[in-house]
This record gives structure tokens, C-alpha cells and sequence, in this order.
């Protein structure tokens, strides 16, 4: 459950069980794990999978085959393609290759 709101603004989603916020896109295809959160105005889409106790928030478009696992935290930007499990946050991609 998503701490800051309300239960009337979020909902667990169908393929996973995870809380999304009822501001953020999230497609039916994309798996959102029973302890992941999706919040903000995030955009989920096609096979995404999001794992463990990860987080996508802010304005985070994400697409393809992404997986974002563990404590990994995407806030803002656009990934496609890749998977992610170290313990970080993954803000933009420049920020990510530096």
C-alpha cells in the first residue's frame, strides 16, 4: 500500500498484486510484484515487469522488456530495454552510463 494516499487513489494491480497509484498508466500486460509500487505519473507499458520492492514513480515511461527489481527506484526518464537490480536509483539514463 502506497503510505501517502488515500485507498480511494490507489489499487492493487491484477497481474502481480502490486499497489499502483490511480495517476499512474499501468497496461494490464505489465507484472507489478505484491511489494512493487508504481505511483506518480508513470507510464507502464507492454512486458514491463516490476519486481521485489521496487519503485517507479514521477514521470518514468517505461516499455519493451524492462525489469526493474530489488530496491531499484526509476523516478524520471525512459527505458526500453535492460534489466535492473542493484540497489540504486535510476533517475535518467545519461545519469545511469555516467
Amino acid at each position: 500500500m502506497l503510505a501517502n494516499l488515500s485507498n480511494d487513489e490507489q489499487h492493487k494491480h491484477p497481474y502481480g498484486g502490486g499497489w499502483v497509484a490511480n495517476t499512474a498508466r499501468v497496461d494490464d500486460t505489465v507484472y507489478v510484484g505484491p511489494f512493487a509500487m508504481v505511483y506518480g505519473h508513470a507510464e507502464l507499458t507492454e512486458r514491463v515487469r516490476v519486481e521485489d520492492y521496487a519503485q517507479v514513480s514521477g514521470y518514468a515511461k517505461l516499455s519493451g522488456d524492462v525489469r526493474i527489481a530489488r530496491n531499484v527506484w526509476v523516478e524520471k526518464g525512459a527505458l526500453h530495454t535492460g534489466v535492473f537490480v542493484r540497489n540504486e536509483r535510476v533517475a535518467t539514463k545519461q545519469e545511469r552510463i555516467r
